[in-house]
């Protein structure tokens, strides 16, 4: 099937659509199911303060003792501020994409990243911010920059120390939850 035609331009329109979290984990959760049929259930998801600095970003990370993808609110928070809700959207997917697929055993950086840019380019062609972020050495981190640059201007700091607190997201995991009644 040719990128960008029907089915693939689906997961790409939900996306631009999607108006939480928890609808942007579903759509990773599902691109990684179609595209290497491996899911992984009881995933939490949370949100810290884990800051910018000037040289490297840290987007996220998946800690396999807790089954937890913890996302940078501060990046986050950048993004959302520079960025219209369809970028801010791709970055969350990027992010939730990457980090899903170490829950699901990938977790070996190279490979992973491999694999989430083969999956973006599949969804969402050359052209999209998800394959940008994907494919372009250092996309995140110049996006990021350019926000610093701005914040500087307006004395915000955002290179602040890391919080410990992790705020999590309640419903994240939708299509792996069942309610007995």
């Amino acid at each position: 099937m040719k990128t960008g035609s029907g089915e693939n331009m689906r997961i790409a329109a939900r996306l631009r659509d999607a108006q939480s979290l928890q609808d942007i984990f579903e759509l990773a959760k599902e691109a990684v199911w179609k595209h290497l049929k491996v899911d992984q259930a009881g995933l939490m998801v949370g949100l810290a303060e884990l800051g910018i600095r000037p040289e490297a970003v840290l987007g996220a990370y998946y800690s396999p003792d807790a089954n937890t993808i913890v996302i940078n609110r501060t990046v986050m928070n950048q993004v959302k501020q520079l960025a219209d809700q369809q970028l801010y959207n791709s970055y969350c997917f990027y992010i939730l994409l990457h980090e899903y697929l170490h829950s699901c055993g990938f977790y070996d950086e190279s490979e992973n990243r491999q694999i989430v840019a083969a999956i973006a380019a599949q969804e969402f062609g050359p052209d999209h911010s998800v394959t940008k972020f994907a494919t372009t050495d250092d996309a995140m981190l110049k996006l990021i920059r350019a926000g610093m640059l701005s914040n500087m201007e307006r004395k915000d700091n955002i290179s602040a120390a890391a919080d410990a607190g992790i705020e999590f997201v309640e419903g994240i995991d939708r299509s792996n939850t069942n309610y007995i009644m």
